[in-house]
C-alpha cells in the first residue's frame, strides 16, 4: 500500500514538473500548444464592419494565418482577426463563435474578442 502511494505521489510530481516546464504531455502529442491568454486578455471591442467566411486555403491577408473566418472591427479598421472552421475537435466551439458573430453583424451588437497573434479564441456580445 505504501509503495503504491509513493508511486502515485512521484507520478504526480513528475506530471507537475512537466506541465510547469511547458513540455507537452504524451496525451497532448500532436495538439496545438496552449495559448498564452495573459498576453491577449484585454480583448478588442467594437462593432463588426466585415465578416468573411471562405474556403480552406484561399486565404486573406497574412499568408501565415491559416483561417477561414475573418472579421474586422470599427474600433480597429486596419486590423483583421480570424479563426479556423475545420471539421475537427474544435468545430462546435468555432461554429458557435461564427453564429455569435453573424448575430452581432445582423443586429449591430458590440463584439468583444480575445486573440493570440490574430487568431481569435474567444467571442462574446453585448448590446
Amino acid at each position: 500500500m505504501k509503495r503504491t502511494s509513493l508511486v502515485i505521489v512521484i507520478a504526480l510530481m513528475a506530471l507537475t514538473l512537466l506541465t510547469a516546464a511547458g513540455s507537452p504531455l504524451p496525451a497532448q502529442a500532436g495538439r496545438q500548444p496552449a495559448l498564452n491568454t495573459t498576453d491577449a486578455m484585454a480583448g478588442h471591442v467594437g462593432k463588426l464592419t466585415m465578416l468573411r467566411v471562405h474556403d480552406v486555403g484561399t486565404g486573406y491577408g497574412n499568408p501565415n494565418m491559416d483561417i477561414e473566418v475573418v472579421l474586422r472591427l470599427d474600433s480597429e479598421p486596419n486590423n483583421a482577426y480570424g479563426f479556423q472552421l475545420r471539421d475537427d475537435a474544435n468545430r462546435l466551439v468555432r461554429q458557435g463563435m461564427l453564429d455569435l458573430l453573424r448575430d452581432a453583424f445582423d443586429n449591430n451588437w458590440t463584439v468583444t474578442i480575445n486573440e493570440n497573434n490574430g487568431v481569435v479564441f474567444r467571442v462574446w456580445l453585448t448590446k
